[in-house]
């Protein structure tokens, strides 16, 4: 079962990107995509985590919008590793659905954020 805590489940899918780079050597190019999933992979969860943290609720917005970014494009890079069979490509569809669940949990966060803002800052 997963998460409910989107902290903990993006750092659980941090672990799994960590985890789905092989183990085998691979040329420079798949070496070079695998390194950008496994930069935007983890740089999600890390976002979310200092959200947590926001010193203001614009702050808590652009903080989870920096993940949704990231996540987006950890998603774009795991989508490539798969249309192209690089090494480790078979680990790739838990992947992108993990990366589509999360890419759409956020982007409600942000979206929620965002109206409550704006609901906040109205007068009267």
């Amino acid at each position: 079962m997963k998460p409910y805590d989107i902290r903990e489940r993006a750092f659980e899918y941090s672990c799994a990107v960590v985890l789905a780079y092989p183990a085998q050597r691979m040329d420079a190019r798949a070496q070079r995509i695998w390194l950008q999933f496994v930069s935007a992979g983890t740089s999600g969860g890390a976002h979310l985590e200092e959200a947590d943290a926001a010193s203001s609720r614009a702050h808590f917005i652009t903080l989870n919008r920096g993940a949704l970014r990231e996540l987006r494009e950890a998603k774009y890079w795991i989508r490539l590793i798969a249309a192209t069979k690089l090494p480790g490509w078979e680990k790739a569809p838990a992947l992108i659905s993990e990366s589509a669940e999360l890419v759409a949990i956020v982007t409600t966060i942000v979206k929620r954020a965002s109206e409550n803002l704006k609901h906040n800052k109205r007068p009267g």
